[in-house]
């Protein structure tokens, strides 16, 4: 059967019911419909499953797996998506979008939902540039979002997943809270490992590596980062960089003047890593935010609120794997926990006064260096160097030497005015892209052979890592894309993967590709780089 050149149904396409009359958007494993309901003549949002990774619309709109192998997969997740269904239409609140109905066409499936007019959180902060009152995003939004939140907490589910991109405004103010492919149920009954689903910035700590104690004071610690990003213009760090000692400026700081302090201290509150420090339901939450009481933070994630730890607060340049990983790296760092030999996984969390563990393999652990050997030594960057302070040219040292490759990684800023601390941070979003291909990638072929009941959202993760991610960090902006992964038979070797980047400052613009070999996603080893081309303009 031939490939249809595109992957949306056409406008006027009917579907049982509902005549297609926009496409809404298209994501890595579904695309969604504006509808008209032609039995009842109301507009309703369709919702498509097809994950375009191991999916194709062949003749006759017909939805196929691409092969044989991904059949399987296919299936995974089209259970996933029917279970996702099932579980929206467990409500009817105003505030939780709901599903009207189910059904099939086509070799997949399709959730027909009410069609809300409007934007999502983050859209919408953009046509409020003066900022949000205290009373429109308490009384407005989050009291009605947590409502909601409420309701779903008491069915014995979580939502995993709460941030401005799945709060939908609509035209008339209202909230609703929107996307609930990553919920699963927890306590007592239930009956699943909750795996690793990470947002960066806004999930907490223990969603990391999927054996953390999950609960309601999950979501709300992504909730207050919610908020955080409206009050201080921007998302927290992520948890991971947080636990390591990044500092996350309190909610009673950036938006003092702006807000009480008794709501912002909620807000700090809800942050603090450790969740036991967090309210442990909705109407606690509520209750600190409408207190007209500052909810205090106290013991150890004070410190870690307002200050970076003793240890590393000495430490002026990081090296190349800084733990402010930046967009696509914390997202999946979640699987690295799982995934990765047991000595990565301590080094991730050891450092900074975490609890001890064994001793690493001597050939693991570089001897310590001033300033930078900590960083490198979390950030897995495993051979030794011991010429840090001497630069050599290249073709002087053995190819499995570091130098080299972070010389060539840096030729593409060759002549440029660049900060250290914007060239570091440019290194991070280099491994971040690989870190977020490796680590979906891995832990997708885990579940793809063992079973488990986040296929689907995995394999839009590793789609979304191969469509890469923009970054920004003054003068310097730039893009990350990883093109032609490949696995090899290689203990030492099991990934080559192409890095395709371009780095803007002011109005030049360069672009480089350039071919690494990883093992985890962390350590890489250069193999080859293009020539940095520089266009015009």
């Amino acid at each position: 059967m031939a490939e249809s050149p595109g992957l949306a149904l056409p406008v006027e396409h009917e579907l049982d019911d509902f005549r297609i009359t926009q496409v809404l958007g298209q994501g890595g494993f579904g695309i969604t419909y504006k509808a008209m309901d032609v039995r009842l003549q109301r507009e309703v949002a369709i919702k498509e499953y097809l994950p375009r990774q191991f999916a194709y619309r062949g003749d006759a709109s017909t939805v196929l797996p691409r092969d044989d192998s991904d059949r399987e997969v296919f299936e995974w997740g089209l259970k996933r998506f029917v279970d996702e269904a099932r579980t929206l239409a467990r409500f009817r609140h105003p505030n939780i979008v709901a599903v009207m109905r189910y059904l099939e066409a086509h070799g997949t499936a399709y959730l027909v939902m009410e069609y809300e007019e409007g934007r999502d959180l983050e859209a919408w902060l953009g046509l409020h540039p003066e900022g949000v009152s205290e009373d429109v995003l308490v009384h407005r939004i989050l009291l009605p979002v947590l409502d909601g939140l409420e309701k779903v907490h008491e069915k014995g589910l979580l939502h995993r997943d709460i941030k401005p991109e799945n709060i939908f405004i609509r035209r008339d103010g209202t909230p609703v809270l929107i996307d609930f492919g990553a919920s699963r149920a927890h306590g007592q009954g239930a009956t699943v490992n909750l795996t690793s689903l990470i947002s960066v910035g806004y999930s907490p700590f223990e969603q990391y590596g999927g054996a953390g104690r999950q609960g309601p004071w999950s979501d709300f610690y992504a909730l207050a980062g919610t908020l955080y990003r409206v009050i201080a213009g921007q998302k927290p760090p992520d948890a991971i960089a947080r636990q390591q000692g990044e500092i996350l400026t309190p909610a009673v700081e950036a938006g003092h003047g702006r807000y009480s302090e008794a709501f912002l201290s909620a807000i700090d509150r809800a942050l603090a890593l450790d969740p036991a420090q967090r309210p442990q339901t909705a109407a606690a939450f509520r209750e600190m935010v409408q207190s007209g009481a500052p909810a205090a933070v106290s013991g150890q994630d004070a410190t870690l609120l307002r200050s970076r730890p003793a240890a590393t607060a000495d430490r002026k340049r990081r090296g190349p794997l800084r733990w402010s990983l930046g967009a696509a790296g914390t997202l999946v760092l979640a699987g690295a926990l799982v995934l990765m030999q047991p000595e990565w996984r301590e080094r991730l969390l050891a450092p900074f006064g975490a609890p001890p563990v064994a001793d690493p393999e001597p050939d693991v652990v570089e001897p310590e260096r001033p300033e930078a050997a900590a960083d490198e030594e979390a950030a897995a960057e495993a051979t030794p160097s011991p010429a840090e302070e001497m630069p050599v040219e290249p073709e002087s040292q053995a190819p499995a030497d570091a130098e080299p490759a972070a010389a060539d990684e840096d030729a593409i800023l060759a002549g440029l005015a660049v900060p250290g601390a914007v060239r570091d941070y440019r290194e991070t979003q280099i491994s971040s892209a690989m870190l977020a291909y490796v680590t979906n990638k891995t832990q997708f072929d885990t579940c793809r052979e063992n079973g488990c009941a986040e296929l689907m959202t995995l394999m839009g993760k590793v789609q979304e890592a191969l469509e890469g991610y923009e970054w920004e960090r003054p003068p310097l902006s730039g893009s990350i894309r990883v093109i032609n992964p490949r696995r090899l038979e290689s203990e030492e070797c099991p990934f080559m993967i192409d890095v395709e980047e371009t780095v803007r400052l002011a109005d030049e613009e360069r672009s480089q590709t350039r071919t690494y070999c990883t093992r985890n996603g962390f350590d890489r080893e250069l193999q080859t780089a293009g020539e940095v081309e520089q266009p015009r303009g």
